[in-house]
C-alpha cells in the first residue's frame, strides 16, 4: 500500500522520469523519426524495431514474436465485426488494431486513386466529400476543411487571397495549391501523377503523425508499470487498473482480461475458483459488488485501489505489511491476519 501510494502521489513525475530514461528515449527517439515513413502494413513489420515499439506500447511485447498473428490482427483492422481482432476476448487486439488500422488507410487511398480523376472542376472537388477530405488531411489543412468557399476562391485565382488567420495554415494552403493548381491547369489538374503521389504520401504521413503521440505516451505508461512491477507486481496490477478502471462499464470486460481480474478478485475478496464457474455466473458476482460508474470517479477509483491494496497485503501472508501495521497497529499474533482480512472484506468504502 505505501510503495502504491507513493508512486501516486508522484505520477506525473515518475512518467517523466521513465521518458527521460536512457533506454526508453532512445527507443522512443527512433519511433518518432521512422514511423511517417512507413506506407503500408509491410514497411511496418518489416521494420522491427518500430513493429516492437508499438506492440509494447499497447501491452503486446510478448506476442511480438507472433508475427503471422499480428499481422492478421492488423490486415483485418476493426471496422468489420467479425474481424480478427473483434473476435478476440482479450481487448488489447483491438486497441492495437484500431491504432494501426492498415485496412482503413489503404481502403481510403484506393477510393481516392479510384476517383480522383473524375474530379474537373473547383466546385466538384470541394464538394466531392471523402476525396476532399482525403486531400485536406494529406496536406494538414482538416482544421479548415468546413471553410469551403475560402478554399475554392483561392483554388481559383491560383493564390492565397486571404488569410485564415493562422500563419501555418496559410503556409499549408499555399502548398496544397501548388499542387492543386485549377487556376493554371484546368481540367487537366487532378491528372496530374505528383499530385496523386504528394497526396497519398502526405496522407499516410497525417496517419501516422496521428498515431505518434498515443502510442509514445502508451509505451512510457507500460514501461513505467514494468518497472514498478518489476519491484512489486501488485503496484504494477493497481497502476495497470488505475489506467484502465474509468474507461470500464460491465463484469464482461474485467473477466476479458486476467490483469483486470486478478485486481477485482483481490479487492472484493472473490476466491480466484471462482474463475471455474460459468462465465454469466462470474460477470454476477462482480455486477453485484463493483459499481462500475463509480469508477469513473477519481475519489471512488483511489477508494478501490487503496482496498486492492490492503487486501494485497494480507493476502501476501504474515509479517503484515508496513503499510497495514500503520494503519492497525502490530498485530497481537498471526491470527490477526485473518481478523484483518475479514475485517477489510466487510468495509464497502463508499459503496463500492
Amino acid at each position: 500500500m505505501i510503495a502504491f501510494q507513493a508512486v501516486a502521489r508522484n505520477l506525473p513525475a515518475s512518467i517523466a522520469r521513465t521518458a527521460a530514461a536512457p533506454n526508453v528515449a532512445t527507443e522512443t527517439a527512433y519511433f518518432e523519426k521512422n514511423i511517417g515513413k512507413v506506407k503500408t502494413l509491410d514497411d511496418f513489420m518489416a521494420d522491427d524495431r518500430l513493429y516492437r515499439y508499438a506492440a509494447d506500447a499497447y501491452g503486446l511485447g510478448d506476442m511480438a514474436y507472433a508475427k503471422a498473428f499480428m499481422r492478421r490482427v492488423l490486415e483485418e483492422g476493426t471496422s468489420s465485426p467479425d474481424s480478427f481482432a473483434n473476435r478476440m476476448s482479450d481487448p488489447r487486439y483491438r486497441e492495437f488494431a484500431a491504432a494501426f488500422d492498415f485496412s482503413k488507410a489503404d481502403a481510403e487511398t484506393k477510393i481516392f486513386q479510384d476517383n480522383i480523376r473524375t474530379v474537373t472542376t473547383v466546385t466538384f472537388f470541394t464538394h466531392s466529400g471523402k476525396l476532399f477530405d482525403y486531400a485536406m488531411k494529406a496536406f494538414g489543412l482538416e482544421s479548415v476543411t468546413g471553410k469551403i468557399d475560402e478554399i475554392g476562391r483561392a483554388m481559383h485565382d491560383g493564390k492565397l487571397t486571404e488569410s485564415f488567420g493562422d500563419p501555418e495554415i496559410d503556409a499549408k494552403v499555399r502548398e496544397f495549391l501548388k499542387v492543386y493548381d485549377f487556376n493554371k491547369n484546368g481540367q487537366l489538374t487532378t491528372f496530374d501523377r505528383t499530385l496523386q503521389q504528394k497526396t497519398t504520401d502526405g496522407y499516410y504521413k497525417a496517419v501516422r503523425a496521428e498515431q505518434t503521440q498515443p502510442t509514445v505516451e502508451r509505451y512510457v505508461r507500460q514501461q513505467f508499470e514494468e518497472n514498478e512491477g518489476a519491484t512489486n507486481e501488485n503496484v504494477r496490477l493497481a497502476l495497470y487498473f488505475s489506467r484502465k478502471g474509468p474507461g470500464l462499464k460491465n463484469a464482461f470486460q474485467v473477466l476479458a482480461d486476467p490483469a483486470l481480474l486478478q485486481v477485482v478478485q483481490t479487492a472484493l475478496g472473490i476466491p480466484k475458483e471462482s474463475s471455474a464457474m460459468p462465465i454469466d455466473k462470474q460477470a454476477e458476482v462482480i455486477s453485484k459488488r463493483l459499481d462500475f460508474k463509480k469508477l469513473q470517479n477519481p475519489e471512488e477509483l483511489q477508494k478501490f485501489l487503496t482496498r486492492f491494496s490492503a487486501m494485497a497485503d494480507v493476502q501476501a501472508g504474515p509479517p503484515l505489511s508496513a503499510a497495514l501495521t500503520i494503519l492497525v497497529g502490530p498485530p497481537a499474533s498471526a491470527a490477526m491476519n485473518t481478523d484483518l482480512l475479514m475485517s477489510i472484506q466487510s468495509l464497502r468504502l463508499g459503496g463500492i
